[in-house]
């Protein structure tokens, strides 16, 4: 994998620190730069503009997902586990990101809409077939089709863009497990964690 240059570094990160702080839409590409100690020539060296490096970011942050969903898969544990363990994993990225940044996430800024449903699909994708691994060791209802659990969970992204929902809520993680831990169990009490 090629290293990437220092300063393209810091400016990743910064963006990363204060976008979690304060949202997508409010950073802007001089606060990016000032908190990386970077040039806006410099910023520009890398990316074309805000979007391009929210882009960069969100890829990165499939691409970690990705590699994690295939460890997970490749794990010799029931799907019943690895959905514990899946939710465990959404919890912790979610309760890295401000509330600011999930709702501009969950909006979805429309320069990067294509975007987002892009790499979108690619975690459906490979999840998609981690059901139907586990449909065939009967592991999950084997009537249920992938692609109806896809509708759903398109269904329930645009149920958590919901701000009156959202707001009885003590903050969008405890909003955004409730939403995932209810895809998963439905209305059935969560198992107990170990």
């Amino acid at each position: 994998m090629k290293k990437e240059p220092k300063k393209k570094n810091q400016i990743v990160q910064a963006a990363d620190q204060l976008f979690k702080k304060f949202g997508i839409k409010k950073v802007t590409v001089e606060e990016i730069c000032q908190e990386a100690g970077a040039s806006k020539m410099t910023f520009y060296k890398y990316f074309a503009n805000k979007i391009e490096l929210v882009k960069y970011l969100w890829q990165q942050m499939t691409d970690d997902s990705m590699q994690k969903l295939d460890e997970l898969d490749r794990r010799d544990i029931p799907f019943t586990e690895k959905i514990k363990v899946m939710l465990k994993m959404k919890e912790e990225a979610t309760s890295q990101m401000g509330n600011q940044y999930i709702r501009d996430y969950l909006e979805i800024i429309p320069e990067l809409h294509s975007f987002y449903n892009q790499i979108f699909s690619q975690v459906m994708v490979k999840f998609m077939d981690m059901i139907r691994r586990a449909q065939e060791r009967g592991e999950v209802r084997k009537s249920m089709r992938p692609e109806f659990f896809l509708a759903v969970v398109r269904q329930l992204t645009e149920l958590a863009k919901d701000e009156k929902l959202a707001a009885i809520y003590d903050n969008y993680t405890e909003f955004a497990l409730e939403v995932n831990n209810f895809l998963y169990y439905g209305i059935m009490p969560a198992p107990e964690s170990e």
